[in-house]
């Protein structure tokens, strides 16, 4: 059962909004790409990695949370990929996307891949991230005096990672392994510790402790690109509104979700409230009383009156 799906983080969604209204010659453009092309790799790894479960036989009941947030007691945060909450014991996986000839000194805890142009590169130690969450996990189980194996592990979501020697006896290995993994867990704990409503209880008491780690991209509204942008069209499109339909001059699409993605482009990247002004400003609306008739018919909250009236854009 999942308790927690995975879904795009928030970054990500900033990111992509960022990409589609920052015009490709400003200077910051080709840093926010790149970060984007990461996170959007590591969320495919991860997904390749969901699949993967599909085809393993599990004991029931079995709980997976998926990026699973955190902030501990010191108020430092724990993002932790994939929990597999089992009667036999509890795995944590730290799943990378990355390519190349890795390797890694254990003692310097470095760790190092050498990419396909011959170029080394340090990496954050996975293993220290991955037994940083099962420390975490551990002391919670302490806390509650639940006594259960942990284990964990770092998945390889492509097969263009080649593993060194250096890394021979570590908790590391492609997807393709993660049923073996799993296979020798259960043979080394054959016996069930946990009944189902101690693993229940267990499992959603992590479900509640998940907070979602909030992130901020700061970038000049000014710098933006604005209007109501065609899907179909590069290089920031703007799409007219006419005859109570969004249409694109250059293509002529007609797209009444238009302004909606506008709207969450507006919320990623300025904010969840807005007036009038801002409102004409960001969409590109030449005309306050369109403007107001369009407010109506978007999912806002509105207070006050006249000039003054302010809107608040709803949880989607």
């Amino acid at each position: 059962m999942i308790l927690l799906a995975r879904q795009q983080s928030q970054m990500q969604k900033m990111l992509e909004a960022l990409v589609r209204r920052l015009p490709s010659t400003h200077v910051d453009y080709m840093n926010y790409f790149n970060r984007l092309m990461r996170i959007q790799a590591g969320f495919a790894g991860e997904k390749r990695v969901d699949v993967e479960w599909l085809e393993i036989n599990l004991p029931n009941p079995h709980y997976f949370l998926h990026d699973l947030q955190i902030v501990n007691h010191f108020g430092t945060t724990h993002q932790i990929d994939t929990i597999l909450v089992c009667p036999h014991f509890i795995l944590i996986l730290e799943i990378k996307n990355i390519t190349g000839f890795l390797e890694f000194d254990e003692s310097f805890t470095q760790f190092t891949r050498t990419t396909a142009e011959g170029d080394v590169e340090g990496m954050i130690d996975p293993f220290h991230q991955v037994r940083r969450h099962a420390d975490w996990i551990k002391g919670i189980l302490q806390h509650y005096k639940v006594k259960i194996p942990v284990h964990y592990a770092v998945v390889l979501a492509t097969k263009n990672a080649i593993l060194s020697e250096s890394l021979k006896g570590q908790p590391i290995f492609h997807v393709s392994g993660l049923r073996y993994y799993v296979r020798k867990c259960l043979k080394q704990h054959n016996e069930m510790i946990l009944e189902a409503d101690d693993l229940s209880l267990f499992a959603t008491n992590l479900l509640t402790r998940h907070m979602p780690i909030k992130r901020e991209i700061t970038v000049p509204v000014q710098d933006l690109l604005k209007g109501v942008l065609c899907v179909r069209c590069s290089n920031g499109q703007q799409m007219s509104y006419f005859n109570k339909k969004w249409t694109c001059q250059r293509c002529g699409l007609v797209d009444q979700d238009a302004i909606l993605r506008t709207l969450d482009d507006y919320k990623l990247l300025v904010g969840d409230s807005l007036t009038n002004k801002s409102f004409c400003d960001f969409f590109a609306i030449d005309s306050p009383d369109l403007a107001y008739r369009l407010l109506q018919k978007l999912p806002l909250n509105a207070e006050g009156k006249k000039r003054h009236r302010k809107y608040w854009i709803k949880d989607g």
